[in-house]
């Protein structure tokens, strides 16, 4: 007779604790504060409360409260973990579990440092953020060793989508200390210290010491007498221009001669001045090209 009844178990219980392993109530709290958490399964004061992964001495330790709730005071970073209930005595091994995050300020960050000649460049790598979102990061540096004011690096709150910095006006050949964090709603990071030294010289290009410079020189001489020939044939041509006049312009000039035709006529000299007349009029006579005499107006 075929026995139905092992796999119909089996096939209970791989239901019930899938379901009881996806089912997971999460919980936040921020860092330094205080959580009650209540067994998402039993509504009885009758519960234990275990954290996965530590031991059962360790588990003996928890808060448990009188209505079977689990207290935890002022949380810190390691308290962050996966909770589960379970009815006291309780033979099918029904868990209620609960994810508590402890959310706090950012990580450290990951930071490096590349420096040139006068200036350095920051890089930093964010691991995460805490629980809630970065609002900015800031960095500042001073010389390395010493006692120095730090000094702000422009600008004072770097957005939250940088990832890095440049820092300028650094001296050549000198150490220098960097320092950088970020800040979320809670707080800011640990701070993360590094060193870094300026270089002395730009490094040389490789090959740039087998460079003859004769080469050099003659290319420039070549440039030059091309310029030299190109500005006298210029002025030669200008100066011919200007001697040679076009046909052009010897039929505008006889174009502006003027045809004169000198018409007889006479002004009257003192000779032949004529006496005034009735109305004492003495000028004389004028004759126009036209040969029209033009008679003194009497008045």
């Amino acid at each position: 007779m075929y026995n139905t009844l092992g796999p119909v178990l089996c096939l209970s219980f791989f239901i019930i604790s899938g379901a009881t392993k996806s089912n997971i109530k999460r919980v936040s709290v921020d860092i330094g504060k205080n959580v009650t958490i209540q067994c998402p399964l039993h509504k009885t004061k009758d519960v234990m409360w275990e954290r996965e992964g530590r031991t059962a001495d360790e588990n003996i330790k928890m808060n448990v409260l009188e209505n079977g709730s689990l207290f935890l005071q002022e949380v810190d970073r390691n308290d962050s973990a996966i909770y589960s209930c379970i009815r006291e005595n309780d033979v099918k091994d029904i868990r209620g579990r609960v994810n508590v995050t402890v959310k706090t300020p950012p990580p450290p960050l990951v930071v490096s440092i590349k420096p040139s000649t006068i200036l350095a460049l920051i890089l930093w790598d964010v691991k995460g953020t805490g629980g809630y979102p970065i609002v900015n990061f800031t960095a500042q540096y001073r010389l390395a060793y010493s006692n120095t004011s730090w000094i702000p690096i422009s600008p004072n709150h770097i957005t939250p989508n940088s990832r890095q910095v440049e820092v300028y006006n650094l001296i050549p050949n000198t150490t220098y200390e960097f320092r950088i964090w970020a800040t979320n709603q809670l707080g800011k990071s640990p701070i993360v210290n590094v060193f870094g030294t300026t270089r002395n010289h730009y490094p040389e290009r490789e090959g740039a010491d087998k460079f003859d410079t004769r080469w050099w020189a003659v290319a420039v001489g070549i440039v030059m007498g091309t310029l030299v020939l190109l500005g006298i044939g210029t002025c030669a041509l200008l100066y011919q221009e200007c001697k040679t006049p076009t046909v052009e312009e010897e039929q505008e000039v006889i174009e502006l001669v003027p045809n004169i035709i000198l018409n007889p006529g006479f002004e009257g000299t003192a000779a032949n001045r004529t006496e005034p007349d009735e109305n004492s009029n003495n000028e004389n006579p004028m004759r126009l090209n036209n040969n029209t005499v033009v008679q003194p107006r009497n008045v």
